[in-house]
């Protein structure tokens, strides 16, 4: 079932949008963009196209928009695009396990496994892939979940424990469940600490960079 929203998403106004958003590699596990913005658009992959989130295949420059809307997240369509089969003429709250088709072929998935956060993942179906390589990119809320249980926003299937990140004052903070010494940048910290680009995190159990 899906809600519409009545007041449009310019495209003057994501010419404004922040900065592509940085991605969190996670050994073992993979990449993933943290789009932090209010708005995050999605484009085709070429050179010189300034999207957030880029997919190598036939869509348009810029496709569509998502948008922090309190604790969920709209879509508003720039092309041609289906929701769960039914094509968009005007924005829309997503929910959980929506499919939408972009254009004829691209088709993305949104997941958001918890209600007690506003974080998502977009998963990509098919044979299309994002580019830059991500495994996927997260539409932050205000947290994060990092773990071993299904319904984290990264799953980590190796871990033992949960980091959890989080918004304080403008930036993000990373706390843990678990008891090991955590260092970043080679200096052991106390958990709550900042998510700082550029630093390696590591623990007995994880390691991971925020680039």
């Amino acid at each position: 079932m899906m809600s519409h929203v009545a007041s449009p998403v310019s495209e003057s106004r994501v010419e404004k949008s922040m900065p592509k958003p940085r991605v969190l590699w996670i050994d073992g596990v993979g990449g993933f963009a943290m789009c932090d913005g209010n708005e995050v658009s999605l484009g085709q992959s070429f050179p010189g196209n300034a999207v957030d989130l880029a997919i190598r295949g036939d869509l348009s420059r810029r496709a569509l928009i998502f948008r922090r809307h309190g604790e969920d997240h709209l879509i508003q369509p720039l092309q041609t695009v289906r929701l769960n089969g039914k094509v968009l003429e005007r924005a829309a709250i997503l929910s959980d396990g929506a499919v939408m088709t972009i254009g004829d072929r691209i088709e993305l998935k949104y997941v958001r496994p918890t209600r007690l956060s506003g974080t998502a993942r977009l998963e990509l179906l098919g044979h299309h892939r994002w580019q830059p390589y991500l495994t996927a990119p997260l539409l932050l809320g205000e947290s994060c979940i990092l773990g071993p249980e299904p319904n984290s926003h990264i799953v980590c299937p190796d871990w033992t424990q949960r980091l959890v990140l989080f918004r304080h004052q403008g930036e993000w903070m990373c706390r843990t469940s678990g008891t090991d010494p955590i260092t970043v940048g080679g200096s052991e910290v106390s958990a709550p600490f900042p998510l700082v680009p550029g630093q390696r995190i590591r623990s007995d159990e994880f390691s991971m960079t925020l680039e």
